[in-house]
């Protein structure tokens, strides 16, 4: 009798392994959606200006253009150009 509850026990444990190397291997091929929703594209680069005021770089998209240069703000372009 205590040879058949030996293997009993010896059959459950190889299946709860078995269980749980399964359970691992499918969470590695397929992240949750929390973890898919973090991945994201990687951003393209984009050419950065320095405004003639107060030097500070910025991505061109969001500089002022004036007179031939490169400004952060309406301020600075009415400023003007620092000595």
């Amino acid at each position: 009798m205590s040879k058949v509850l030996f293997w009993v026990a010896v059959v459950l444990v190889v299946l709860v392994v078995m269980r749980i190397v399964a359970r691992n291997a499918a969470s590695r091929t397929q992240a949750p959606p929390a973890a898919r929703s973090r991945t994201r594209t990687p951003k393209r680069f984009e050419a950065m200006v320095q405004c003639a005021h107060c030097g500070v770089h910025l991505p061109a998209a969001d500089a002022l253009k004036s007179h031939g240069k490169t400004w952060c703000s309406q301020e600075h372009a009415r400023l003007g150009s620092r000595q």
